[in-house]
């Protein structure tokens, strides 16, 4: 007998990106590595878009009601359709046995409705035309009719202050038909598979990262060891899977006759070897390109889906904080930063004293440099006036991940160049692992935290977690810096 587990759109929608994570979500639950405070920041921000979404539709009815007492949330949804309000918002429909909760349904006031998902993206990506498929054959299953479904997303267009056109719509009831038409066969399909004893037998791959990472992830790939065919740089994803499928997983088991650029051949060397492959000549003509002082420069940047500043648009970065460490002839360090610490637009603050830190000499060196040069040219549009300074900055950049791009290969890098998988070995004892703050992004969310802080203490505590962490991207240049002029000292 078929027991017809009962699915949220959520749940469907997990089987298209892999089965065996639905299967996991109904019946192993346990093994999902519990969401961090980045991804519940993700939630929260979609959460909030979908509220000022609503916004649009005066004098719509909230369905509140909690998840927990599902027929209770269907009789109130009822109930209120039965009124024929303008829109109906977070409604409860439920249909063989596929609960939703479309986020917005418009009343068109001749007994059919528009149904409207809303996302807090700025483009239509593939993975919503099955998720409005879904949540329009479960309302029409409950015998609603639906003229139209929509998507809504920001608009890239819209900028502040003038908000009136944050969202756009896109009429999806033509592409979303032939989903409709296969949904019955594909909930059969799900139910069939849900009922097997054990998780489907599916491989890992590029599926436990795209459209989302996987909540289970860490559980599937825990037997692949620290260096695997995984690793290896620059390789196709596809080609990884194929390895990996026919069990060479492990670095040493990968066949001689397999195809291999030069970076990838280095990587398998410095395995086989352990030992780095090191390019000292070519480092040591990358290292007389520098001019002293040396300013190693570091930026913050924040891109909310509703901008917050003048002419910002939808997620658009924009500085709140930078690092510059400076070395000058002598080798002696100093270090300048600035912080924002208040709701007011950071820029230019943080320009001027950019501009002033930065003087009018001397190699800047960044790690990924294209990121720091985006951000000042940005600048340099936003406040023309400053044009002059900023394009004379942009020109004086120097990128330290080139060296490990071209030319530094350590298989301990595991396959990629980022300064956090390059610093601990290239400066042993050097890491982020002892900071509250230890990536980007949650320096983003740490930020936003700071800046609406009332307690001055705990504002106090945030400020200083940001110091600490994007000083240390800067003192780590310097090391790395210093590492390569030893290593490459007496090279001519």
């Amino acid at each position: 007998m078929i027991t017809n587990y009962r699915l949220s759109k959520s749940k469907y929608l997990s089987a298209f990106q892999c089965e065996k994570k639905l299967w996991l979500e109904i019946h192993d639950r346990k093994k999902a590595t519990p969401i961090d405070e980045i991804q519940q920041a993700i939630f929260s921000q979609g959460h909030y878009v979908g509220e000022l979404a609503t916004k649009a539709y005066p004098g719509g009815v909230l369905i509140d009601s909690d998840y927990l007492d599902i027929p209770k949330g269907i009789e109130i949804t009822q109930d209120e359709l039965a009124k024929n309000p303008t829109a109906i918002f977070e409604g409860f429909f439920q249909y063989n046995d596929v609960l939703v909760r479309p986020d917005i349904m418009v009343n068109n006031g001749d007994g059919s409705w528009d149904f409207i998902e809303v996302k807090s993206s700025t483009t239509l990506k593939p993975e919503n035309i099955r998720d409005i498929a879904i949540q329009t054959y479960v309302i029409s299953g409950c015998g609603v009719k639906i003229r139209k479904s929509y998507l809504m997303h920001l608009n890239r267009e819209c900028a502040y202050p003038d908000l009136d056109n944050l969202f756009e719509l896109e009429d999806l009831t033509e592409q979303i038909k032939p989903f409709i038409q296969e949904m019955d066969n594909s909930l059969e399909r799900l139910r069939i598979m849900l009922n097997e004893k054990q998780a489907p037998d599916i491989s890992i791959g590029a599926r436990c990262t795209k459209p989302y990472n996987c909540h289970f992830r860490e559980h599937c790939w825990q037997d692949v060891p620290e260096y695997s065919v995984f690793n290896i740089p620059g390789l196709y994803q596809t080609k990884k899977e194929e390895l990996y499928k026919n069990n060479i997983i492990q670095l040493e088991d990968i066949p001689l006759d397999t195809p291999l650029n030069q970076k990838q051949l280095k990587f398998i060397e410095s395995f086989k070897s352990k030992q780095p492959v090191i390019q000292k000549d070519k480092i040591s003509t990358e290292l007389k390109q520098l001019t002293y002082p040396l300013y190693f420069l570091d930026f913050e940047t924040f891109g909310p889906a509703v901008p917050r500043h003048e002419g910002l648009h939808p997620y658009e970065q924009y500085p709140f904080q930078y690092s510059c460490h400076i070395l000058d002839v002598k080798q002696e360090v100093s270090h300048m930063e600035y912080l924002h610490t208040d709701t007011t637009d950071p820029r230019l603050h943080l320009l001027k004293s950019l501009i002033e830190t930065l003087n009018d000499n001397g190699s800047i060196v960044a790690y990924h440099a294209g990121f720091e040069k985006g951000v000042i040219s940005k600048l340099s549009k936003q406040f023309p006036k400053y044009v002059k300074e900023l394009e004379a900055i942009n020109e004086r950049f120097w990128d330290q991940l080139n060296i490990f791009r071209k030319y530094y290969t350590d298989y301990r890098f595991k396959g990629t160049n980022g300064l956090k998988s390059v610093l601990p070995v290239v400066v042993p004892g050097m890491g982020y692992s002892s900071l509250n703050v230890q990536e980007g992004s949650q320096a983003q969310l740490v930020w936003d935290q700071m800046i609406s802080e009332k307690d001055e203490k705990k504002k106090g505590e945030l400020i200083q977690h940001l110091l600490e962490y994007c000083r240390l991207d800067t003192q780590a240049m310097v090391e790395i810096h210093q590492v390569l002029m030893r290593q490459t000292k007496g090279i001519k």
